[in-house]
């Protein structure tokens, strides 16, 4: 695990998956238009898409905006999904 200056503590995908799996929440409601916007932030940012994602979940809640806050934070999950290597859940 790394951590720079005022963020927070950055773990793996890997690490993620196989230290926290159980304990990970998931993303339960994932709309299209959040599946684009995590994909845009990956082409952007690449590796420092969550933290992109969780900087702007940060910057929503401190406004008191606790949806926008809520969405952001379901899109940093769906970015660490998206980066992983192995599948959580089921598969059908």
């Amino acid at each position: 695990m790394s951590q720079q200056a005022g963020r927070t503590p950055v773990l793996s995908a890997t690490q993620i998956c196989m230290e926290s799996r159980s304990a990970m929440n998931l993303p339960v409601y994932v709309q299209n238009h959040d599946v684009t916007e995590a994909e845009a932030l990956i082409s952007q940012y690449g590796n420092e898409a969550g933290l992109e994602a969780a900087e702007r979940a940060k910057a929503s809640r401190n406004i008191g905006n606790h949806i926008q806050f809520c969405r952001w934070r379901q899109i940093e999950r769906l970015i660490i999904m998206l980066s992983l290597q192995a599948t959580l859940g089921t598969i059908h």
